[in-house]
């Protein structure tokens, strides 16, 4: 979940990686701050698609991430549209971000920890 009103923003979440190679479950939380120009609020996911084992392996450890985001989304039960697309956040590492609901205009720096949820592992 993430709210934004004109020049600070923040986000929440939670979610859970699986090792393919190990098929181990990882549950994890996140949060965001975020500073730039917009306003709205939304309900996303991330997908997240490591190329090679050892970046998953540094995500969970480590999880900070570092970028910009451009979201423009008018999206209510299925009504709606949103524009994303997955982008390569570095090299074997791709995001994608799918809006679930809300409304959204932004363009934003934002920072974003992603940490293992120590009540559920």
């Amino acid at each position: 979940m993430g709210l934004k009103i004109f020049t600070a923003g923040t986000g929440t979440g939670k979610g859970i990686i699986i090792d393919h190679k190990t098929q181990k479950e990882t549950f994890m939380k996140m949060v965001e701050l975020q500073a730039g120009l917009g306003m709205g609020i939304k309900k996303f996911k991330l997908v997240w698609v490591f190329e090679d084992h050892k970046d998953v392996a540094e995500f969970i450890d480590s999880g900070w991430e570092w970028g910009g985001q451009t979201t423009a989304a008018a999206q209510a039960d299925d009504k709606g549209g949103a524009f994303a697309g997955a982008i390569s956040v570095s090299p074997g590492i791709w995001l994608c971000q799918l809006t679930d609901d809300g409304l959204a205009l932004e363009l934003t720096g934002k920072g974003t920890k992603y940490y293992k949820d120590d009540d559920l592992n």
